[in-house]
C-alpha cells in the first residue's frame, strides 16, 4: 500500500475590527409601538412579506400594534407615532362611515 502526503491549505485569520457582519437578506429594525414599546413586525399589506412601509403613503403607510391595537403611522427609519385625526384623509373618513376596516 503506498502512502499519500496530505497538506493543509493555509487560513489567514481576520481580527474582529476588520469584520463587517453580513445580514444577508434580514428586513430592517422596524422600531417600537411609542404607545406601549412592543417590537413592531410590520408586513406588506399586499404579500404579507416582513417590510416597512414606505413612509408618508397614507394608508399604505400605517399599520396596527398587535400589543395594544393602536393605529401607527410611519415616518421612516423604523420611527413611529400614533395616527392623528390630521392623518384620515376623505377616502379614510368614507370607509369609516360605511364600517370598513
Amino acid at each position: 500500500m503506498d502512502s499519500e502526503t496530505l497538506t493543509r491549505t493555509h487560513i489567514e485569520i481576520i481580527p474582529g475590527e476588520g469584520i463587517e457582519p453580513d445580514t444577508g437578506d434580514a428586513p430592517p429594525v422596524f422600531g417600537r409601538c411609542p404607545v406601549c414599546g412592543k417590537p413592531l413586525r410590520p408586513r406588506d399589506k399586499r404579500t404579507g412579506a416582513p417590510a416597512a412601509p414606505k413612509p408618508g403613503t397614507g394608508y399604505e403607510s400605517r399599520a396596527r400594534c398587535s400589543g395594544c391595537g393602536t393605529i401607527l403611522v410611519y415616518l421612516g427609519g423604523g420611527r413611529w407615532r400614533p395616527l392623528e385625526e390630521g392623518d384620515l384623509t376623505d377616502d379614510d373618513r368614507f370607509a369609516d362611515r360605511l364600517g370598513l376596516d
